[in-house]
This record gives structure tokens, C-alpha cells and sequence, in this order.
């Protein structure tokens, strides 16, 4: 009894020193732009960067099985030389794959290993080739902090030490059986084992609209843009108010205020928001494009979150 009280206390120590250690997301640490690409922002996991990889190319083929990609040489190379201008000035180091999934949805999502993909709908109602700029750089901002990563170590750990501690035995008040358990638990509150798991997603997206914002301003883009995609995408209502409160995703309204507020901080002076030769041929080339129909049981509805 007295080991598995010590294995049950390493695994609550190993989680408290991932999930309750400060995050590596401190505004202050990570507001100087000519840092970018020298620094770390990548926060903590116990699976590699080539395992994450192999499971994002397994899962990019999943995904792609379920939707229609929009295959055309010029868009696809078009939006390559975007995500590459962002790739430079940016704190990722991996490899990046930009697609385009046939869809009236305004939306995006990225999977780990670099994967990003964009709606026909996100490019057709682009106003400006900044907009869909920052929506990519928002994704890379997912993969240089590895949140995928992170988050399926939070879990994996949650679920470890929650069932250790199912299987501790409850023992009568005062015996020295289950002495210091009651430190145990306290370290498992402390360590956030207990809280919900939303959290920690609402805290990375806010850190990819940070540093994606960064990304956007340090490609020489308008970061302003991308909060003019969002707000457009913002529903309303109380249904989607209540929809947001039981989400893990911050409302999109608080994005926006927080993003105005960094903005105004630390990215001074950007330029305005612009529409090359090749963005008017972009539109040309997706006036034909249907929405897709997914083979049956396959999920046709990017996540909205991932915007």
C-alpha cells in the first residue's frame, strides 16, 4: 500500500509540474516582435514533435477522406507563397501543408503536423488577402505552441491520476493507512486536476490569436483584418451566448476586444490591408466552387473555434 501511495504521489507530482507550471503564454515575455523565430513558445508534452507529426499525417488523411478538396495549381500556389511569407516570420519550424476544403462555411482548422485547412467559403468572402493571411497565421500559431500536443498530455494525465486516485482505498478517520492522502488530494486541486478541461483551450486559442497577430504584423500584413473576418463571423443571439458559456472556446466578442487591445500595445503603425493581382484571380478561380457532400458518416463541419 505504502508504494502505491508513493507511484500515486509521483504521478500528481508529474502532473502538477505540467499543468500547474506557468505557461509558457506570458504576453509580456513574448511582446517583442524581433524574437520572433528565437524563441521557445512551445509549451510542454510528453509526445515528441515526430510522433505528433505521424499522427497529423494519419489524421490529415482521415480528414481528407471525409470532404472535397478544392484541387486547382494556381490556388494551391497562391496560397503556398502565403503560408510561407507567414512561415518566415514566425516561431514555427515545421513543415506546412495549406489546403482548401469545398465549403460555404466561413471557417478553418488545422491538425498537428502542419495541416491547415481553409473553406471556399473563408476565401470567397474574404474582403482582402489579409484576412485569410491572419487566419492562417492564427493556425501556425496553433502548431509553433504546440497546443494539440499539450492538450493531449493534460488529458492523459487527468485520466491517469484520476483513476489512481479511484483506486486508493477509503480508510476510517485516523488510521495510519491512508496517511498524507488528504495532501494528495490537495495536490491534485492545486495541480488543476479537478477543474474543467475548457480552460486550457480557451487559454490557447487567446494565445494563437496573440501570436498569430504577431505573425501577420511581421509579414508586413494588417492584423486589424483578421478582426474584421472574425467579427463578421460573429453570430448573435442568446442562444449562441448560452452555446459560448458551455464552449471551450473564448466568444468570439472577447477575442476581439482582447486582440484590439494587443494590437493598440504592441503592433503600432500596420500597414493598411491590401488586395494583389493574384487575390482578384483567387476570387476568379473559386466562382465555380461547390459545396462538398461528405461520404456518409463522415463529418462534414469544420469546427468553428479554430477561426
Amino acid at each position: 500500500m505504502r508504494v502505491f501511495g508513493q507511484q500515486l504521489f509521483l504521478c500528481l507530482l508529474c502532473a502538477s509540474n505540467i499543468l500547474a507550471a506557468p505557461s509558457s503564454f506570458s504576453p509580456k515575455k513574448l511582446s517583442n516582435l524581433d524574437l520572433i523565430g528565437k524563441r521557445d513558445v512551445a509549451h510542454r508534452s510528453i509526445i515528441s514533435s515526430e510522433n505528433e507529426a505521424a499522427i497529423g499525417k494519419l489524421q490529415s488523411a482521415q480528414f481528407e477522406s471525409c470532404v472535397e478538396l478544392v484541387q486547382d495549381p494556381f490556388l494551391q500556389s497562391y496560397l503556398a507563397s502565403l503560408a510561407e511569407k507567414v512561415y518566415l516570420n514566425s516561431d514555427y519550424t515545421g513543415p506546412i501543408f495549406v489546403k482548401i476544403v469545398k465549403s460555404s462555411e466561413v471557417n478553418s482548422m488545422s491538425i498537428p503536423g502542419g495541416y491547415i485547412y481553409l473553406t471556399s467559403g473563408l476565401l470567397s468572402s474574404a474582403e482582402n488577402e489579409d484576412e485569410f493571411v491572419g487566419t492562417i497565421a492564427h493556425q501556425v500559431a496553433h502548431a509553433a505552441a504546440r497546443h494539440w500536443a499539450s492538450e493531449m498530455t493534460k488529458a492523459s494525465l487527468l485520466q491517469f491520476a484520476m483513476v489512481s486516485m479511484m483506486m486508493v482505498p477509503i480508510c476510517p478517520a485516523g488510521t495510519t493507512a491512508c496517511a498524507g492522502l488528504s495532501s494528495q488530494q490537495s495536490l491534485a486541486q492545486s495541480a488543476g486536476l479537478i477543474s474543467p478541461f475548457g480552460k486550457f483551450q480557451r487559454k490557447d486559442e487567446l494565445e494563437a490569436d496573440f501570436l498569430g497577430l504577431q505573425y501577420v504584423y511581421k509579414s508586413g500584413c494588417d492584423p486589424r483584418a483578421y478582426l474584421a473576418l472574425l467579427r463578421r463571423a460573429t453570430p448573435s443571439g442568446a442562444a449562441t451566448k448560452q452555446a459560448d458559456a458551455m464552449s471551450g472556446i473564448p466568444p468570439l466578442a472577447q477575442r476581439n476586444a482582447q486582440a484590439e487591445k494587443e494590437i493598440n500595445l504592441i503592433l503600432p503603425n500596420a500597414p493598411a490591408p491590401r488586395s494583389s493581382p493574384e487575390f482578384i484571380q483567387m476570387k476568379a478561380s473559386l466562382q465555380d466552387a461547390l459545396v462538398a457532400t461528405p461520404p456518409p458518416g463522415c463529418e462534414p463541419h469544420l469546427r468553428r473555434s479554430r477561426q
